[in-house]
C-alpha cells in the first residue's frame, strides 16, 4: 500500500469512529432526556394537584369566612343585648388591638 491509501483508510477510520461516539452520545442522550421529560411530567402533575387543593383550600375559607361574618352579624344584636359586646372591647382596648374604626364609632 502507498502512503496515500493508507492516511486515505486512516481517515475513513477516524470518521466512522468518529460517528460511531456520535451515535452512542445520541443514544445516551436521548434516553437522558427521555427521562428527565418523565420527571418534569410527574412534577408537574404534582404541582396541578398542590393547585386544585390549595384552590379547594381557599374557596372553603372564603365560605366559612362568609359564614362566621353572617353568624356574627346576627349574634351582634344578642351579644350587645346583654353586654358581651362591650365587655370584648374593653378587652380590646385594654390590650391595645382596637382600630381607629372601632373608636369612632
Amino acid at each position: 500500500m502507498t502512503f496515500a491509501e493508507t492516511l486515505t483508510q486512516i481517515k475513513d477510520i477516524v470518521v466512522i469512529g468518529f460517528l460511531l461516539f456520535a451515535f452512542v452520545l445520541l443514544v445516551l442522550g436521548s434516553v437522558l432526556a427521555i427521562r428527565l421529560y418523565k420527571r418534569a411530567s410527574r412534577f408537574m402533575d404534582r404541582m396541578e394537584n398542590v393547585a386544585g387543593n390549595l384552590e379547594s383550600t381557599f374557596d372553603r375559607l372564603t365560605i366559612a369566612r362568609k359564614a362566621v361574618t353572617d353568624a356574627a352579624l346576627t349574634l351582634r344584636p344578642i351579644a350587645g343585648a346583654i353586654g358581651l359586646l362591650r365587655m370584648v372591647q374593653g378587652l380590646e382596648r385594654m390590650f391595645g388591638k382596637g382600630d381607629d374604626d372601632s373608636k369612632a364609632k
